[in-house]
């Protein structure tokens, strides 16, 4: 537990070094991949209607943003789960192609800003991930989306005229 818990810190400290969010953004799916051994993972922002999550950023395996899971409604009933059995999952689209890959388990834990969605980070793993990975990984989301608030409160205050 205390380890995972200073992978968390590392990777929170590593995007203090960014000023950019898509290099945060970037960073925390690379990091993700690292530190949670996770075969790829995965961010979506939602657009401005709010009825799309578009991918945006990818690490891992799977680094093309371009191809099937590149737009999904918001209402997807796949973000925002979790699950350590993602071939017999009735969510999985593919499951032949996630009983090709490995894949035992996923997670999608949306990232909020004032009270809102503003993205999900996803990520897909070659093991079963027991209770305590899941919470920590909820709680990685709690804190990245802390980080993201103070930097989107200091854009928009720079952006008062």
């Amino acid at each position: 537990m205390i380890e995972r818990k200073s992978r968390i810190d590392r990777i929170l400290k590593s995007l203090e070094k960014y000023d950019n969010l898509n290099d945060k953004l970037q960073l925390i799916v690379e990091s993700v991949v690292k530190y949670f051994d996770t075969k790829f993972a995965r961010i979506w922002l939602v657009d401005k209607g709010r009825k799309y999550l578009i991918l945006k950023f990818s690490a891992g395996k799977y680094k093309n943003i371009h191809g099937e899971f590149s737009k999904v409604p918001v209402n997807s009933v796949k973000i925002g789960a979790i699950t350590n059995d993602v071939v017999n999952d009735p969510r999985t689209k593919h499951p032949e192609w996630a009983r090709k890959e490995n894949l035992k388990s996923f997670a999608g834990y949306p990232l909020i800003y004032n009270r809102n969605a503003i993205d999900v980070l996803a990520m897909f793993s070659e093991k079963k991930l027991n209770l305590v990975d899941f919470e920590i990984l909820g709680i990685f989301c709690n804190q990245i989306s802390k980080e993201l608030k103070s930097f989107f409160d200091a854009q928009e205050f720079l952006s008062v005229k």
